[in-house]
């Protein structure tokens, strides 16, 4: 007999994702892969962060500045499966709604699509382009719950191997193609062998665990795994791989972007800088479709962004959170994205002898100063030293033995050592916090005799920071962490995994991971939290702060609520306008 597991999970930030706030420019990235097996190092070339979209939103990262709305998001890691889930619970009967869109809607967002192919981006902050057209067997609720969507409810079968999802009826893409189970197993049977331009490796590898996928009847569909795994899959299903395109767009989604979404594409320009929906009639949720059409315009510059914004020109704007003040009209949604900090990706010595020396990076870790950082980026109090943000959070560690930023006593620290100074370079994106975090700790290596060599990416881009991280390019890196949660920061980051440029980890890591793979987000807490404790204490991972990134809307406009570790993305379902 099959049985639901209601487990506490770990948040997205993402966001892309999920997810965003932080490079410059137009500048787009891809959040790490999330990586079952041992990965390549070519698997970095096409990821890169949540928050390489916009350069300030990274700039401040506390939402207490920003009038809350009544529902009040979850602490960033307090992910919980929804209640409906449980197909053995009493499920409540769908009620679709009735058909009635009105007035036109305009967005602005802070970066490009790569495309309209869900599958060729991995980029949390683009589900602002592919949440209108584009649905999953599940998705990430604004407070950060993850929750059936086109499936009705799932099962888990004893051992954790089967997950059994059972899916709505009466559903259908854009194209008039049904959505049933044979759809399902074409999408997952593409991301996992289509390869590249049409499936780029990180996407291919959040579905990863899944061995196979068979329809059992037209409505239900199983998914073997390689192991217990329901952590693992429904954290790649609430991602790019899990959006289900029409059959007969797989392989040409980028000309025909055929989902189940209430919006249908209608036209973009070749630049993908506007892109205009329309309202699908035929949507599962008529309800839900509230506008008529929908206009997706990229403004990369923040101040004519808001201008526009305070014109009337857009109804729905990404703003910085430290340009709050700027609005003059509407109201905003925040919400938490991803952690930023820095990996001492050298950490055995291959490069840099030193760095093989805990005590040498705890010296260079109690070297940085979160809390005069972020004062000086204008986000006070989003300093975090751990991928949990709160006591409340999934993962919290208690007993975190990381230095505070004293600078004496890391000079001292540093000499007690008997190590040399040394030079190393940290490649970081142009724009935002990310020069000034990297060039305010590398005046503080400074003291204790560490030169800091930081250089811009070229191109900068997200894609680059991790590729050049995926092949261990920098011994010490600024970087985001981005998956969706903190035990597939873990998968991707040690191990033989594309993120770890040593493939190898401390003592006791690998093991702790494997064990919480195999259980779900509750069981495997414990172990996730080990695992946590031993890479920051061995610092290796040096987190620095977490961020908020806002979307404004205009007075009259109702429904938008920022998802919840997707950067800039909020879902258009029941979004209106008066």
């Amino acid at each position: 007999m099959t049985r639901s597991r209601w487990t506490r999970a770990l948040a997205l930030l993402f966001a892309f994702g999920l997810a965003a706030a932080a490079c410059g420019g137009d500048d787009t990235g891809f959040a790490p892969a999330i990586v079952e097996d041992a990965a390549t190092d070519d698997a970095g070339a096409d990821a890169a962060p949540a928050d390489a979209d916009e350069p300030a939103d990274a700039d401040a990262a506390e939402p207490a500045a920003v009038e809350e709305e009544d529902d009040e998001p979850a602490d960033l890691g307090q992910v919980v499966v929804a209640e409906g889930a449980n197909c053995a619970a009493d499920l409540p009967p769908l009620e679709p709604g009735t058909f009635a869109p009105s007035g036109d809607f305009v967005y602005a967002i802070s970066l490009p699509a790569n495309s309209l192919n869900p599958h060729d981006d991995q980029t949390p902050a683009t589900f602002a382009y592919y949440g209108w057209i584009y649905e999953g067997l599940v998705r990430q609720n604004a407070d950060g719950s993850v929750v059936p969507w086109l499936a009705r409810c799932w099962e888990t079968n004893d051992s954790g191997t089967e997950v059994t999802f059972y899916l709505h009826e009466g559903i259908t893409f854009h194209d008039g193609a049904p959505f049933n189970a044979d759809a399902v197993v074409a999408n997952v049977e593409f991301v996992k062998t289509a390869g590249p331009p049409q499936v780029i490796p990180p996407v291919a590898g959040q579905l990863g665990i899944v061995d196979t996928v068979e329809a059992l009847d037209e409505h239900t569909v199983k998914f073997n795994l390689k192991g217990p795994g329901e952590i693992l899959l429904l954290s790649g299903l609430i991602r790019n791989s899990g959006l289900m395109v029409s059959p007969a767009s797989l392989g040409d989604a980028a000309a025909s972007p055929m989902g189940t979404g209430p919006y249908a594409w209608s036209e973009s320009s070749p630049d993908l800088t506007q892109i205009d929906l329309a309202a699908n009639a035929d949507y599962w949720q008529p309800g839900l479709v509230g506008l008529e059409t929908a206009r997706l315009v990229v403004a990369i510059d923040q101040i004519a962004r808001v201008d526009a914004f305070n014109a009337g020109q857009y109804d729905a704007s990404v703003v910085l959170l430290n340009d709050l003040d700027l609005l003059i009209t509407g109201d905003v949604t925040s919400n938490f994205t991803v952690r930023i900090g820095f990996v001492v990706a050298d950490w055995t010595g291959q490069q840099i002898p030193q760095l093989a020396n805990r005590e040498v990076r705890c010296a260079m870790a109690q070297a940085l100063n979160r809390q005069g950082i972020q004062a000086r980026l204008n986000a006070p109090g989003s300093e975090n030293n751990q991928f949990a943000t709160g006591p409340s959070d999934y993962a919290w560690i208690d007993d975190l033995d990381v230095p505070d930023f004293d600078i004496e006593a890391a000079k001292a620290r540093f000499e007690a050592t008997g190590e040399e100074g040394f030079t190393f370079t940290n490649g970081h994106l142009p724009a935002g916090f990310w020069p000034v975090l990297s060039s305010a700790w590398g005046t503080a290596l400074a003291e204790l005799g560490i030169t800091m060599q930081n250089e811009a990416l070229d191109p900068p881009s997200g894609g680059e920071m991790f590729a050049r991280l995926a092949r261990g390019q920098h011994p010490v890196q600024i970087i985001p962490f981005n998956e969706p949660n903190a035990l597939m920061s873990l998968v991707a980051r040690t191990g033989e995994a594309g993120f770890n440029p040593s493939k190898v980890s401390p003592d006791g890591v690998v093991e702790l991971v494997a064990a919480a793979r195999g259980k779900n987000f509750a069981d495997g807490e414990a172990d996730v939290t080990a695992a946590w404790k031993i890479m920051l204490e061995e610092c290796i991972f040096i987190v620095n702060n977490t961020l908020t990134t806002v979307v404004a809307y205009q007075d009259g406009v109702e429904g938008v609520h920022h998802t919840q570790g997707i950067p800039i993305h909020f879902w258009p379902h029941g979004v209106t306008k008066s």
